[in-house]
């Protein structure tokens, strides 16, 4: 009976007790700092955002360095991205106080659009303004005075969300030109004029959001419900069956993992559709 043996090379032994003796190591305080940048700096290029593996190398990360006000934030993202709040916060809150200028403008954001808790939104949209006189900031990509229009559209203090549209697309168009304005801040001013009684204003700014995004379906959706409401059926139908097309192919105002204030659905164009009179045949067939 043979029995079977076990090579080991020494080559691998080798290396384990490297390992072993890596994890060993005595690291000085001048040094944590940066080793805890150099893990989380890792951390997205190895992992999934959210991800165990990237949670336990963030877990590492912090154990060096408990001041670093981005570690804090990204290990709140994967309960934010589960929607798992009361677990979320308390991250956030503390990437805030480490470095606000940074961070209360990404948490107001995170107010805004996840939690539609507009009164805290405006607080910390306010509270980036004050550390940051200079300029206007631009968490995520969207300026604060568009984001508190949205907050003040949410309230229904449609007034103060105007005067916050008109300052961010006034803005961008005098500095850069119509077509660099976010045309669903446009579309939000649009939405705004109707609120405050401003109809001609609203088809404005709703054909303003065409020439910025020509294939966005709310623009043809919600004049098509403005044309009907002032009596022209002919129109209203040209409008609707433009609002499906682009709507189908995906065109349409939404973000991931919520939904939008004034968010436009199927349903809604349905809706509109059977109002106008558009026989079903005619619905995805009519040549604009």
């Amino acid at each position: 009976m043979s029995c079977l043996k076990i090579i080991i090379p020494i080559s691998l032994l080798i290396i384990s007790c490297e390992q072993r003796e890596w994890y060993k190591k005595e690291i000085k305080e001048d040094e944590k700092v940066q080793l805890a940048s150099q893990l989380f700096n890792g951390a997205g290029h190895y992992y999934y955002q959210g991800s165990v593996p990237e949670q336990f190398l963030l877990e590492e990360a912090q154990s060096h360095d408990l001041e670093n006000a981005a570690i804090w934030r990204e290990r709140g993202v994967p309960y934010l991205k589960r929607g798992f709040g009361s677990e979320m916060f308390p991250y956030y809150q503390r990437a805030v106080e480490l470095d606000p200028e940074k961070w209360s403008g990404i948490r107001g954001y995170i107010y805004l659009y996840f939690y539609r808790d507009y009164g805290r939104a405006i607080a910390d949209f306010d509270a980036t303004d004050t550390l940051t006189e200079d300029f206007v900031d631009h968490p995520q990509g969207q300026s604060v005075d568009y984001m508190r229009g949205i907050c003040y559209y949410g309230l229904t203090d449609y007034n103060k969300a105007l005067a916050y549209f008109n300052k961010y697309v006034e803005s961008v168009i005098r500095k850069e030109g119509e077509n660099w304005v976010d045309a669903y801040a446009v579309l939000y001013r649009a939405l705004t004029f109707e609120k405050l009684g401003q109809e001609n204003r609203a088809l404005e700014e709703f054909d303003r959001v065409i020439r910025i995004y020509p294939n966005l379906s709310d623009p043809f959706y919600h004049k098509a419900r403005i044309t009907l409401k002032n009596g022209n059926r002919m129109e209203a139908s040209e409008l609707i069956v433009k609002a499906r097309e682009y709507f189908e192919q995906g065109y349409y105002h939404q973000r991931p993992y919520v939904e939008v204030l004034e968010q436009i659905y199927l349903m809604d164009i349905e809706s509109l559709e059977e109002e106008i009179g558009l026989p079903l045949g005619q619905r995805r067939a009519l040549d604009l």
